[in-house]
């Protein structure tokens, strides 16, 4: 079995099907770690607990191709195909860009995704006086967080219900579906619906933070569900390192209980 993918939500997974499968971990880096620096206290616990189940490691090693059991690996090694029964994919998250949420209108500037908005903010980049999130998850707390010291009015919108969420002084708008964006170079507007109603906001940025999707996908497997594929990296947006852990062991939990090993 294949894990592609060595930070938390991988490694957590590794560990989960060790004790049942012969699990090989793959990462385009050459340590363990993903976003998380490789020494990091839930990197190095979890990635001792996959060597003593028995964990074997291709890092630095890129998975390119994934055809129902077998994949295609690029890395120090050469480039090879190798069998696999099932391939585990936790190979990063991105936020959904506009045409997948979708998000009608031009291409304007202030519309940015959160990773990107992240990096601007933290080089003391000023994104906006009037900034509207797109989401409620990890990525829009991280994008918050990073805005913060900017004085910005904030308002967060998500489509579902917002019950439990801490905002703080953030403005906050549930319940209604972003379904466009408007301005002449900037943007200046995000149109909002729900129940046939319409609301415009003011705005000079928006960021993308909602729907997490697979970020460096693997060619063969870019559609959930794809056969022989568990996504897992949904749970590396979920709260501290240990959350993230368990909730990619729950997403692996059944995989590889019925199939015969490879």
């Amino acid at each position: 079995m294949a894990v592609i993918g060595a930070g938390v939500a991988g490694l957590a997974a590794a560990e989960e099907l060790a004790p049942r499968r012969d699990v090989v971990v793959f990462d385009r880096l050459p340590v363990p770690g993903g976003v998380l620096p490789y020494d990091h206290p839930g990197v190095t616990t979890l990635a001792a607990r996959c060597t003593a189940a028995g964990v074997r490691w291709l890092l630095g090693t890129t998975v390119v191709r994934w055809e129902q059991g077998r994949l295609l690996a690029v890395g120090p090694q050469g480039v090879e195909w190798l069998d696999a029964s099932h391939l585990v994919f936790a190979g990063g998250s991105r936020p959904a860009t506009t045409a997948e949420l979708p998000v009608a209108g031009p291409r304007l500037a202030g519309v940015l995704p959160a990773p990107v908005a992240i990096h601007l903010a933290e080089a003391k980049v000023t994104l906006g006086r009037r900034v509207v999130i797109l989401g409620a998850g990890a990525w829009a707390e991280a994008a918050r967080e990073a805005i913060a010291g900017q004085r910005s009015h904030v308002t967060v919108v998500t489509r579902e219900s917002a019950d439990g969420v801490a905002f703080g002084h953030d403005a906050l708008v549930s319940g209604w579906t972003p379904v466009a964006v408007s301005g002449r170079g900037r943007v200046s507007g995000l149109t909002l619906e729900r129940a046939g109603q319409q609301l415009v906001l003011d705005c000079d940025a928006v960021i993308l933070a909602a729907s997490p999707r697979p970020l460096r996908n693997v060619d063969g497997a870019i559609f959930e569900p794809a056969a022989g594929v568990t996504y897992v990296q949904p749970a590396a947006d979920t709260g501290t390192w240990e959350q993230a852990a368990s909730a990619a062991r729950d997403m692996v939990s059944q995989v590889g209980q019925t199939e015969v090993s490879r």
